[in-house]
């Protein structure tokens, strides 16, 4: 009891101080506090504190940043949002982005479920905003960190980040949330549905950043944008844009993802495109009817069309990312990529800012657990001499995303990673099994970019290789695979501590 009457005391100070202060609408109580945004309306947020000295954050969640993506706005660039009349209600998140998610977490890409509930709409484009100070003088102004959160662009929200051990520090954390799955990057490579709506989502949110993070104590000219897996793979995408004004961030933290993973463009986009539109019973002949029928379906219906076939897709050996990655656009005004991420970097076409970009030590163990679950499991070769002797290695490279038509890259792979004994025998392979996947998964892509990047800026290159008692595999799943996995949700939990775990088991 005693703690709390503290913090309220704090915050009773803290308003009398911000009210001296600050030239803006600001005011605070122990209830919250009220800003006004100067062209938006007014906005009434909560109090937090930091995890360690109960430090005072002032926390504004649910903040639209666009206009709802739906009816004609669906598949379509983001809108700025329109103002609002009275104080808008920013104590509480904002819906998440219709998502699906898997029900059965050891068994990856095989069995799905919908967890679309009343709340779970598409008007989800919002973001959260957390800070230890409210005043618009710029010489104290803090830097900001912009959060993308990873899920493979197709699961995650910004409910799961919080402030308490970020704002340990002077800091003004902000988390926005895009559009997911075929809703954010469906593309049949037309106006009306070009593809990469989720990125184009996040660029309006660094947009909005720009303009406002500055009465919340912010500083626009210090945004750092940092994202994990696929947000960090959004984030060096970034770099790469030509929607993306280059004032809109001034250094990049990818942390296990990067642009030239092999993961990250959909090389298909129209097949996908009108294989998912046949699941959802939009059998139209002509585009334009087509889309309108996508347009116009339930989200449930498109979601579960768009799971079905990757469950089919991944059956098949496709690689999972139809209708649910980036695209080279080749149609539409607004293009976020005009080629491919490898040609941009090569000739120089990207924004050269400090970059630190770093991955966790046993990487791969993500694409071998799925090897484990789908392959070795699944058709009984755990103890198959023959099988992991002449064949695993090269089942590795295609789930990692490297087709091996000649078993050329496989021998050389299997005299670099293997001593002459340990293949055949899966425990001894092990190691270096985990190692093939995470250079092909990631760390080959991830240092190539920071290569590059480094030739005119700062870079720099980690590697998470912490494993303690709260180290989780499976994403924070209970699984019980024998190899080890320091992988990259734990990084995720250094920053925005366990909890970020305990609410979500995707990568």
């Amino acid at each position: 009891m005693w703690a709390w009457a503290s913090r309220f005391a704090l915050f009773g100070v803290t308003a009398t101080w911000l009210c001296c202060l600050s030239t803006e609408a600001v005011y605070a109580d122990a209830a919250g506090v009220t800003l006004k945004l100067p062209g938006l309306g007014a906005l009434r947020g909560s109090l937090n504190t930091s995890a360690w000295t109960s430090r005072a954050i002032y926390q504004f969640q649910g903040i639209p940043f666009a206009k709802p993506p739906v009816g004609h706005l669906r598949f379509k660039p983001p809108e700025p949002a329109d103002p609002w009349n009275g104080t808008l209600d920013a104590t509480k998140f904002g819906k998440k982005c219709p998502a699906l998610t898997r029900s059965n977490q050891e068994q990856e890409f095989k069995e799905w479920t919908s967890l679309l509930t009343p709340e779970n709409t598409e008007d989800c484009l919002t973001l959260n905003v957390y800070t230890p100070k409210l005043f618009s003088n710029a010489s104290l102004a803090l830097p900001v960190m912009v959060y993308i959160h990873g899920g493979s662009f197709r699961l995650g929200s910004a409910q799961e980040y919080w402030p308490n051990y970020l704002l340990e520090k002077d800091v003004v954390l902000v988390v926005p949330q895009y559009r997911l799955g075929p809703l954010g990057f469906l593309s049949l490579q037309t106006e009306d549905v070009p593809g990469n709506m989720g990125l184009m989502d996040q660029a309006l949110a660094l947009r909005w950043v720009r303009n406002y993070i500055s009465f919340f104590g912010g500083d626009p000219d210090r945004v750092t944008i940092f994202g994990q897996s696929a947000g960090g793979a959004a984030v060096t995408l970034m770099q790469l844009s030509p929607l993306v004004d280059e004032n809109l961030f001034a250094k990049v933290i990818a942390q296990s993802g990067s642009a030239l993973a092999t993961w990250v463009i959909d090389r298909n986009p129209v097949r996908s495109g009108l294989a998912i539109a046949r699941l959802a019973n939009c059998n139209q002949t002509k585009m334009a009817d087509l889309t309108a029928c996508l347009r116009e379906i339930p989200v449930k219906d498109l979601l579960l069309a768009h799971s079905k076939f990757l469950v089919a897709d991944i059956a098949a050996g496709g690689r999972g990312t139809g209708g649910n990655h980036p695209v080279i656009q080749t149609a539409g005004n607004q293009r976020f990529l005009v080629e491919p991420p490898l040609k941009s970097i090569q000739e120089g076409r990207f924004k050269h800012v400090p970059l630190l970009g770093g991955v966790t030590r046993h990487e791969g163990s993500f694409i071998l657990g799925n090897i484990y679950d789908n392959i070795l499991q699944e058709y009984n070769l755990l103890h198959n001499e023959d099988y992991l002797r002449h064949n695993l290695t090269r089942t590795t490279l295609r789930f990692s995303g490297i087709e091996d038509t000649t078993g050329m890259i496989s021998d050389l792979l299997n005299e670099k990673y293997f001593q002459s004994g340990e293949l055949g025998n899966f425990t001894a392979m092990t190691p270096g099994l985990i190692d093939i996947c995470g250079v092909a998964l990631l760390k080959a892509a991830t240092f190539r970019f920071l290569l590059e990047n480094s030739r005119q800026q700062r870079s720099f290159l980690y590697s998470f290789n912490y494993f303690g008692e709260h180290t989780k595999f499976g994403y924070g799943v209970p699984v019980d695979y024998p190899f080890p996995g320091v992988i990259l949700p734990l990084q995720m939990a250094s920053h925005f501590g366990l909890q970020c775990l305990q609410r979500q088991g995707h990568t």
